[in-house]
């Protein structure tokens, strides 16, 4: 098969089922189905394939990695003479160094180094088996054990599995694997198809970086936006958090926070919608959770920001790697710890994911201007006031450089000084030039009607259409400087866009 097949085989089992595994604790393996189920040790080592096919092994894992030569794939090529077809196998890559307990950071470096030598492999899948693989889990262990049967490499084989007729005696295996250290968990395959992690829940120690409250309990912490503190001092987001022990602790946690808020050029939105309101890093807690992901469901390496506290605001950096925290409970707030590079630091997760990932040297992402091509002010005087409305269309020229960032900003200002609420704004995104214009065309058409006037600029309408930039960075859209545009300043295709909308209009009112 070729590399770009087997590429994209890998990325598909990644995202079908090796993602979608549930973590839960020791206690909690009553929540298993009842029913027959497969239990193996969750060796701490990286997810690897091979290909089997005609007395030759290939062992790769996802974007074009390869193993060519080592003991593991000697003993996957003689593996292969013994397949009676074609096979394409899942296991985990791991140390074999004599140690109880072989560490994912362990790969990582024997691969830098080209130390081949000490990387074992052990199957526990199968994922292509001659013309399809065995639907029942049973039926795909019992090939993976007649390939490697009789072998006795210590390099490759079969991940240890128990046939167990009902979960209940997972008891036994989980103070033999888990409890004792020698493994990173237990991974149980249940009669319902589902597959569960049994992991042991750990604690780290991380600092706030900023909080929401609740809705209908104001004097209540709703969840915590925190991270890890990097040897440069900047902090590293590694998730947020809702769960605390409490209502009584929440009002604790909140008032205490409160006398630590502090301005931000970062905003970050938390799963409700809210804006977190940001604090200086002087808050540690303590955080349980079953398990870390540094990948996401396409294996590629999670990605957060990392910001800066400096003069009393945050600052964003740049995004740059971390994890996902699973099952996340903030169990107490750590007084005696300090939000420093020892007490919070980011190496607490090295034992988990892969050290190296957190150590890559960063720098602000310099982004380029934005440059407005599009902007009108409208005014309507009244007893009151005079109301204002503005309309303000940037091409970012971001999206080359991070994807985050959208081509196009629409944005639409309503000023009305007899208001409820005065300042009134509407932010729309864009792809390209063509849906940013019938955007605008659009919010004119709705808002711009009998009584608005244009604001004089002082400009000739004929003068040529001044163009202007803003700097822009990560936590913000594009900015208002507050420039003077020439009165017409409106391009051609956006006032073709904005006819065609005046006709869908009219012909809808002709309809009524």
């Amino acid at each position: 098969m070729s590399d770009t097949l087997l590429d994209d085989l890998a990325t598909r089992y990644k995202k079908g089922v090796a993602s979608r595994y549930r973590a839960i604790g020791p206690d909690e393996i009553g929540s298993i189905p009842r029913g027959r189920c497969f239990a193996s040790p969750k060796i701490d080592g990286e997810l690897w394939f091979a290909e089997l096919a005609d007395g030759r092994a290939t062992l790769f894992t996802r974007n074009g990695r390869r193993i060519a030569d080592s003991p593991a794939v000697t003993a996957l090529t003689a593996a292969a003479g013994r397949a009676k077809a074609r096979m394409v196998i899942a296991g985990e890559l791991h140390v074999r160094d004599g140690s109880p307990r072989p560490r994912v950071g362990d790969v990582a470096a024997a691969l830098a180094a080209g130390k081949h030598e000490r990387l074992a492999f052990r199957a526990f899948d199968v994922l292509e088996l001659g013309d399809g693989p065995p639907v029942a889990y049973e039926d795909r262990l019992a090939a993976l054990r007649e390939v490697f049967a009789g072998s006795g490499d210590e390099a490759a084989g079969v991940m240890p599995t128990e046939d167990m007729t009902d979960p209940a005696g997972l008891a036994e295996f989980v103070t033999e694997w888990v409890t004792s250290g020698k493994a990173e968990g237990l991974v149980v395959r249940s009669s319902s198809g589902e597959i569960f992690k049994v992991k042991p829940s750990f604690t780290i120690d991380a600092v706030i970086c900023g909080f929401t409250t609740r809705a209908n309990e104001p004097d209540q912490a709703r969840s915590l936006l925190i991270g890890l503190v990097r040897p440069d001092g900047a902090v590293l987001l590694v998730g947020s958090c809702g769960n605390m022990p409490g209502e009584q602790v929440r009002r604790e946690v909140l008032k205490t926070l409160l006398d630590h808020e502090c301005e931000s050029r970062f905003r970050h939105a938390s799963n409700e919608g809210s804006l977190y309101r940001f604090v200086r890093p002087q808050v540690v807690v303590e955080v349980t959770c079953t398990d870390l992901q540094f990948e996401d469901s396409s294996g590629n390496h999670i990605r957060k920001w990392v910001i800066r506290h400096e003069e009393e605001t945050w600052h964003p950096v740049i995004d740059a790697n971390s994890v996902s925290l699973i099952h996340p409970v903030i169990s107490r707030i750590r007084s005696d710890k300090l939000a420093d590079g020892l007490d919070a630091r980011v190496s607490q997760l090295e034992e988990r994911v892969i050290a190296a990932a957190f150590a890559e040297r960063i720098a602000p992402r310099v982004l380029p201007q934005s440059t407005m091509v599009r902007r009108e002010v409208w005014t309507k005087a009244s007893k009151t006031g005079t109301s204002v409305r503005k309309l303000l269309v940037w091409r970012t020229g971001k999206e080359a450089q991070w994807s985050g960032w959208p081509a196009w900003i629409v944005h639409f200002t309503d000023y009305s000084p007899d208001r409820k609420t005065p300042l009134e704004r509407t932010f729309r995104t864009a792809l390209t030039e063509d849906d940013a214009l019938a955007v605008a065309a659009e919010m004119v058409t709705d808002n711009i009607k009998k009584g608005w006037e244009p604001a004089a600029t002082g400009h000739s309408p004929r003068r040529p259409r001044l163009e202007q930039t803003a700097q822009t960075t990560g936590d913000s859209g594009a900015r208002d400087e507050e420039r003077t545009a020439p009165e017409d300043a409106t391009p051609p295709k956006a006032k073709e866009a904005a006819k065609k909308v005046s006709k869908k209009v009219a012909k809808s009112k002709k309809v009524e």
